[in-house]
């Protein structure tokens, strides 16, 4: 796929050359730690390499890396796992690793340009995610780009300890 250009970034699909070592210190980051899954395990690039080739081979999945323009500066990834065509749902997630960009508007700009485009390439209509009830910089941020708390068949959340985030695509 071509890139998808935003305003500030540039998306594209990870490549095995985008596993560096400052990508993996982005998840032994004590937040990235506490609130995604993936963090939880021990990383090292060629467990990175895996990670993402094992991605980049599956139709169901978008795994993009989120770049400034000019400096090309990875700063974080938006994934979207898996995609049902059919049934036109996404389910998303993502982590946002250099700590000077969060806050900063990042999700709602890459969510609505790569949520675009996967209506457009694949007619999704809903992209749904799981949040930690307590990761509130993450709900007020997808509620900011569209989300809305709302229940969902599409993933399975603890109720206690998460919640699940709905965007209605229109068109």
């Amino acid at each position: 796929m071509d890139p998808i250009r935003t305003e500030k970034f540039i998306l594209r699909p990870l490549t095995i050359d985008d596993a560096t070592p400052r990508y993996c210190a982005w998840l032994d980051d004590a937040m990235a730690s506490r609130y995604i899954e993936a963090a939880k395990s021990a990383y090292s690039i060629d467990s990175l390499r895996a990670y993402i080739r094992a991605r980049a081979q599956r139709p169901d999945v978008l795994f993009l890396g989120i770049f400034t323009h000019g400096r090309e500066e990875h700063i974080g990834n938006i994934k979207y796992e898996p995609i049902n065509c059919k049934l036109g749902y996404a389910v998303m997630g993502m982590l946002i690793g250099e700590r000077a960009w969060r806050g900063k508007g990042v999700a709602q700009e890459v969510i609505r340009h790569s949520a675009a485009w996967l209506q457009r390439a694949c007619g999704v209509r809903e992209v749904v995610l799981g949040v930690a009830r307590d990761n509130v910089a993450a709900i007020r941020a997808y509620e900011k780009a569209g989300f809305r708390c709302e229940a969902t068949a599409h993933i399975r959340i603890d109720p206690v300890a998460g919640l699940s985030m709905v965007l209605h695509l229109e068109g």
